[in-house]
């Protein structure tokens, strides 16, 4: 899932990249401004996606075992 998060967010910010490069030169009214406002928005959005969803690009290295020590009655040797 978090693959597909990634390689989504990447998509859009390209798509909604191409729009805002496009249509920016085409800013007259403040219905442009407002448009232009919202793919930028929608941009920044795609970036935090990308930010948090970045450890799936990590290459998997040897992951440290955790160790747990746990105390309960079943653990402890019995005194006689």
């Amino acid at each position: 899932m978090k693959h597909f998060s990634f390689f989504l967010s990447i998509l859009v910010f390209f798509v909604s990249l191409y729009f805002f490069c496009d249509k920016l030169p085409y800013v007259i009214t403040l219905d442009d401004m407002i448009y232009i406002s919202l793919l930028g928005v929608l941009m920044a959005i795609c970036i935090t996606g990308i930010f948090i969803n970045w450890e799936v690009t990590r290459v998997n290295k040897k992951r440290g075992n955790l160790v747990l020590f746990v105390n309960n009655r079943f653990s402890k040797k019995d005194k006689k």
